[in-house]
């Protein structure tokens, strides 16, 4: 193209020299004619020139367009899969039941796709209640240690000192906000996060509570484009930022925001702000005698914190690492407490343990493999990391108490009522449906959970049981139920809730004597030794570790409940309600997306109706108004939850529909949107149904 228009000017360069008869040879310089021969060539060529740059920059512009167009072509065809992904790496998961993560993950995965659903209907709200910070961070922690089975982890909660104990907030929602976030580092690989609570932070606000969250990973947040976006990650083949979007999401609905956010080390951190209401305690000041206190971990970061919070309570603290531990055992009888990780109780060790006065106190890290560890059990007191200073203080204090009942000679004695004290985890009991629990028809039963989804888990195990449940909130409410009405067999006992935490009520209830009879089990996602010490100490008969399992749950019923008939055989309902397909929608392959859980199959369900029923008509404004973009987005949420929840019409329907726009073929719109329109009142009608039964 460049040599033609070359040619052109050559050519009619030459055809000026002609029309202007002009004799090279004898060309007067000076003349007029030759200057503007002169100029007309110059102009040819300056013309060439702007031309060629021009036609260089339409070739750039154009390849960029194209590199672009494949690019968000390319794009389009992964977010065509999101939330699609999410779905079948769900129905993944289910099928490999030879994982030995599998359950808790599917379980995670099905608990977030609500919480998903729930977000996207605006169902979520926000219920500010009384909190301790400390049972907040207990329930965190639990949670956390059933969804990262077999991966090590340090776990550091560094809490301001003058942070309320007691605050008001959503207990609920905060929770799942710090679970997803920790997840998300653990899935990240990280190996350590410090968790710094404070008052001040990004501002100066002092009725901003701030929740700094570092990784210890150098991740630049910047490549981590929308962080906060849900997106598949095709590496690893998961859809891994359900849990951030969720987060964020719950932090704007609290009224605060999540940022993500590189430090000068160049770690990857994450900022929660959220409103701050200090719940003003009646004043109580501990006194300590001052301790000279030995800390060994294998952890320095664990020791330092353990040290600083100590010092803080004015006592003389030393550090003794790992390292020269094993090499040189330090003179024990100089300290008074002394903190030692159960796994370095060697032989050596214990043999002047046992000869000093010293107060022990063995460590363990939760998120570590459980064992066994003989030598440890001379300590006077296990306690469970990660630690906060309020844990500190108790343990300190729990120290002095046993010092002085030590000496005295006498011992505390623990209320738990009339009924029998089961203090080891339960065993399964075998082949149980949810129809055999009629086994148990008639009893009443008091759960005391203030999350909603745990109630309807409960709640919907016991569904066919005929027995009759009552549901509080909080420590609070299960009091008031009990004023009113004393006849109750069995009470469930969250440990972790806003207003009243499950220790307090339970030591309220262990100071009346009319409710000697009704054992109460503890519920807790945190099972750790020091936390089960302390629910017996709260009078509680035994403890069930959350998630629940039918399972576990028949065998308290057995234990607990006196049975006082067997049921006839036909009263023992199935659990098959007999529907494998309904119109539009595939029962089996919903349940078995849905941690193969009725319950929660019916959940997700309600969430979807509840989200989407009436979105044939959101898709034909989108389409009037020519909003494609958005339309197209639209049917990727709901895209890969109609394959969750198994309408597979609906889901190809809607996969035809994203093709359509994605190759910008409008005109095909109206039908496939009439085709969705039929087909969203078959599913409709069938969810109506199945929910009916």
């Amino acid at each position: 193209m460049y040599i033609k228009i070359l040619l052109i000017t050559i050519i009619a360069s030459l055809q000026l020299h002609a029309s202007l008869d002009i004799n090279l040879e004898n060309v007067d310089t000076q003349s007029d004619d030759f200057t503007m021969w002169i100029a007309l060539f110059g102009l040819g060529l300056v013309g060439f020139f702007a031309l060629f740059i021009s036609s260089k920059q339409t070739q750039s512009l154009k390849k960029k367009f194209e590199e672009k167009e494949q690019e968000e072509k390319k794009e389009h065809e992964t977010q065509d899969d999101i939330i699609s992904k999410m779905g079948e790496s769900i129905y993944d998961i289910a099928k490999d039941k030879k994982a030995l993560h599998s359950e808790t993950q599917l379980l995670a995965m099905t608990t977030n796709l609500i919480e998903f659903l729930r977000i996207k209907s605006k169902k979520v709200t926000v219920t500010n209640e009384k909190l301790k910070i400390s049972n907040l961070l207990n329930d965190v922690s639990g949670t956390l240690k059933a969804n990262i089975k077999n991966r090590k982890l340090e776990l550091i909660y560094n809490v301001n000192s003058e942070v309320s104990k007691v605050i008001t907030s959503d207990t609920l929602n905060l929770s799942k906000i710090l679970t997803n976030i920790f997840i998300y580092c653990v899935e990240k690989e990280s190996k350590y996060i410090t968790l710094n609570i404070d008052i001040n932070s990004l501002s100066s606000k002092n009725d901003q509570l701030f929740f700094t969250i570092n990784s210890h990973m150098k991740i630049n947040e910047e490549e981590e484009e929308d962080i906060f976006d849900s997106k598949y990650n095709e590496k690893t083949d998961t859809y891994d930022s359900l849990g951030l979007f969720i987060a964020k999401e719950l932090s704007l609905l609290m009224h605060g925001d999540l940022i993500a956010r590189n430090t000068k080390d160049e770690y990857l951190e994450f900022v929660l702000n959220i409103p701050y209401k200090e719940e003003k305690q009646t004043a109580t000041t501990t006194h300590f005698e001052k301790e000279n206190i030995l800390v060994i971990d294998s952890s320095l970061n664990t020791a330092e914190y353990i040290q600083s919070v100590l010092q803080s309570l004015g006592h003389k603290v030393t550090i003794i690492s790992k390292k020269e531990y094993l090499y040189d055992l330090p003179i024990f009888h100089k300290f008074d407490i002394i903190f030692l990780e159960e796994n370095l109780f060697a032989d050596d060790a214990m043999l002047q343990l046992q000869k000093v006065d010293a107060q022990i106190v063995a460590t363990y890290n939760i998120f570590h493999k459980a064992q066994e560890f003989e030598n440890a059990k001379i300590a006077d007191m296990k306690v469970s990391k990660p630690l906060t200073h309020w844990q500190l203080s108790d343990i300190l204090q729990q120290l002095s108490v046993d010092k002085k009942e030590k000496a005295l000679h006498t011992q505390t004695t623990i209320n738990s009522g009339n009924v029998l004290v089961h203090r080891n985890s339960f065993q399964m009991t075998r082949n149980v449906t949810l129809g055999k629990f009629i086994q148990f028809k008639e009893k009443k039963i008091l759960l005391v959970e203030d999350n909603l989804i745990n109630q309807k888990v409960f709640i919907g195990m016991l569904g066919k049981s005929k027995m009759s449940i009552k549901v509080a909130n909080n420590g609070q409410e299960a009091l008031d139920i009990l004023k009113e009405d004393k006849s109750f067999d069995i009470i469930f006992m969250d440990i972790n809730m806003p207003t009243m935490d499950g220790y307090t009520a339970s030591i309220k209830i262990r100071e009346k004597s009319e409710y000697d009879d009704i054992p109460i089990i503890a519920l807790s996602a945190l099972t750790s030794n020091d936390e089960i010490s302390k629910m017996f100490t709260s009078g509680m008969n035994a403890y069930i570790a959350k998630p629940l399992k039918k399972e576990i749950l028949f065998t308290v019923f057995l234990i607990f409940i006196e049975n006082t008939r067997v049921p006839h055989a036909r009263e023992i309902e199935s659990d098959d309600n007999g529907l494998a397909q309904l119109d539009g929608l595939n029962i089996e392959l919903g349940i078995s997306k849905s941690a193969y859980n009725d319950i929660f199959y019916k959940e997700i369900l309600i969430e979807f109706k509840d989200a989407y029923q009436t979105s044939n008509l959101i898709f034909n404004k989108l389409m009037s108004d020519f909003r494609y973009e958005q339309l197209r987005i639209l049917c990727l949420d709901i895209k890969g939850l109609s394959g969750t929840i198994g309408a597979e019409e609906l889901h190809q329907i809607i996969t035809n529909i994203i093709k359509a726009i994605i190759l910008k073929k409008y005109d095909s719109l109206p039908t496939l949107i009439q085709k969705y329109t039929d087909e969203l009142k078959k599913v409709n009608a069938s969810i109506e149904k199945y929910l009916s039964i």
